[in-house]
């Protein structure tokens, strides 16, 4: 019990230290391990070991319920590639520098491997903190992560039967395939009718989900498959809507404090004999920043991704996974093929480059990226367009905002970062220019400081802020979500319009429309409150037939309607 005590007095103090300094919460609980084991006084190394085991499965199976297939729809080839050739480029640049720092083949190649995959919990982490996980450049990354992730499982199952030769290790994927299949039956059919269809309370719901986690496990276990496998295939089984809020929704606050296990103990097993294994994990770490970012980026523009999103992904992606840990563990305690000096440089790469990431993958970063990259050098600004009604981000609705311009003669021109969106653009004669609206040399080539008017309708209330620093003296109407985003643009010099409002107010207007004449209203309400005093019953007691009577079956909303809703 002191063990546990001594890791959650230093976690609760790293969690501390990032409320009042606003830093991110995981890089300070790696340091807290750290300094837990560099002052002399901390737990045994069987019970670290514990912590990091039980702390890895639940915070995989945690990041596992993230990652929803149904989010990277039509981006599968993208994501097949950039994934697979990510693995395998981070995986043999990792190789290279481990043999030029003098560490042996298998030990090299194990330090690739641990360098091939990028972190689900770190990445999620910062989508949501940023609100992109919806993104298009997100979702990619989602899927990405995903590819990865069961790449990995397959490795890590492969490398721990490796001594039983290879009818073991056919064995093992076989029988982590099985678990997979699985863990898409329950996704598909079984979990949606026991969580949402009957009606239980939130408690016996954390309990079924708890028991999917250890049911999981416990099936591992009888199979020889790696229980992180598990933990990640029981967290995937959860992973499509809306079981996915449910759960996550469950498990927020046990989430907290596994992850402070996980990674307290993690940096607490971090083994630093001499300054050596510091500048060789920091060459590696300065390797994966500079292999990950422009190889993703490379991949996903091939793929038809604009400069900025590509930029984004890989910068995302630029760290080491904890799958990379129990790689580590597997080839130090099972195989006995690398030695704790190996597994420390691995666990002390993953420290570094899980640090870094909140502070790498950032908005500034990415600007600074985009100025030095060699592509967008040869943009040129457009002289010849100007007097325009520049529109960035079709989107959705963005024809009915086109229509009236064209008819009220105005002269336009789109921006949009979606090929398919440019296409029909061009097909239906309508000026489109492909590219990212908040890009500086996009906004140079589309004329925006000589447009006549900016309608912006982006994602990301921060692209919009880009726009507004960057053209001066041009009114922009930006499409904003929240009040304190209008608030922002306003402070700019801009015209927010609240979505919410446009919304609501779009549909009031139909629901006017479709309403009964207030004479039938008025006497449906009569004969209900009628009702309700001879019965004794309040506006509860209903019946069906009475609701019907005030609200009738509306008309199809429109086309503009659904839009503004959606």
């Amino acid at each position: 019990m002191s063990n546990l005590a001594l890791i959650l007095i230093v976690s609760a103090i790293g969690f501390g230290i990032a409320r009042w300094t606003r830093l991110p919460v995981i890089p300070l609980l790696l340091l807290a391990g750290i300094s837990l084991r560099l002052s002399g006084i901390q737990p045994d190394e069987g019970f670290l070991m514990d912590a990091f085991y039980l702390g890895v499965a639940f915070l995989v199976f945690v990041a596992g319920i993230e990652l929803n297939p149904d989010r990277f729809k039509g981006l599968l080839k993208s994501v097949l590639w950039v994934g697979v050739v990510q693995f395998l480029g981070a995986a043999i640049g990792g190789f290279a520098l481990a043999s030029l720092i003098g560490y042996e083949p298998v030990e090299a190649l194990y330090i690739g491997l641990a360098l091939s995959t990028s972190s689900t919990l770190v990445v999620v982490h910062q989508l949501k903190q940023q609100h992109q996980m919806f993104e298009p450049f997100g979702r990619l990354v989602i899927g990405v992560l995903l590819v990865q992730d069961l790449l990995m499982i397959l490795l890590i199952v492969g490398l721990s039967r490796w001594l039983g030769g290879a009818l073991a290790v056919a064995q093992g994927i076989g029988a982590a395939a099985g678990l997979a299949g699985i863990a898409v039956a329950c996704q598909r059919w079984v979990l949606p009718f026991v969580m949402m269809r009957l009606k239980l309370d939130d408690e016996s719901l954390l309990l079924i989900v708890l028991a999917l986690l250890f049911g999981f496990l416990g099936l591992a276990y009888l199979v020889n498959v790696s229980l992180v496998a598990g933990a990640f295939l029981a967290g995937f089984a959860l992973a499509r809507f809306p079981v996915n809020g449910v759960a996550r929704g469950l498990l927020l606050s046990l989430g907290d404090f596994f992850r402070a296990i996980f990674f307290t103990s993690m940096g607490s097993l971090v083994v630093i004999s001499d300054i050596t294994l510091v500048w060789q994990a920091a060459v590696l770490t300065i390797g994966v920043l500079l292999i990950t970012p422009p190889l993703v980026a490379i991949i996903a523009e091939w793929q038809g991704m604009m400069s900025r999103p590509a930029t984004e992904s890989g910068l995302l992606l630029s760290q080491t996974s904890e799958f990379a840990l129990v790689l580590g563990l597997t080839g130090f305690e099972v195989l006995g093929q690398i030695s704790p000096e190996v597994f420390s440089l691995i666990a002390l790469v993953a420290v570094m480059t899980m640090t870094l990431t909140p502070f790498v993958a950032t908005d500034r970063f990415t600007t600074f990226l985009l100025h030095v990259h060699p592509l967008r050098r040869r943009m040129k600004a457009d002289v010849r367009i100007s007097g325009h009604v520049l529109i960035l981000g079709f989107g959705a609705g963005g024809m009915w905002v086109v229509k009236p311009l064209q008819q009220a003669g105005h002269k336009l021109l789109v921006v949009d970062d979606d090929p398919v969106v440019i296409e029909q653009l061009g097909r239906m004669n309508i000026p489109c220019l492909r590219g990212d609206g908040a890009d500086e040399k996009v906004l140079d080539m589309a004329g925006a400081g000589r447009a006549r008017l900016i309608l912006a309708s982006m994602r990301r209330v921060a692209d919009t802020e880009r726009v507004l620093r960057h053209v001066k003296g041009v009114p922009v109407i930006a499409r904003v979500f929240e009040d304190f985003e209008a608030e922002a643009v306003r402070r700019l010099g801009g015209t927010p319009i609240l979505n919410s409002m446009a919304a609501a107010d779009t549909f009031i207007e139909w629901f006017d429309k479709t309403m009964p004449p207030r004479s039938e209203r008025d006497q449906a309400l009569s004969r209900i409150r009628h009702t309700d005093s001879t019965q004794g019953r309040t506006g509860l007691g209903w019946t069906s037939s009475d609701r019907r009577s005030l609200v009738p079956k509306p008309a199809k909303a429109s086309r503009s309607t659904r839009d503004a809703a959606q």
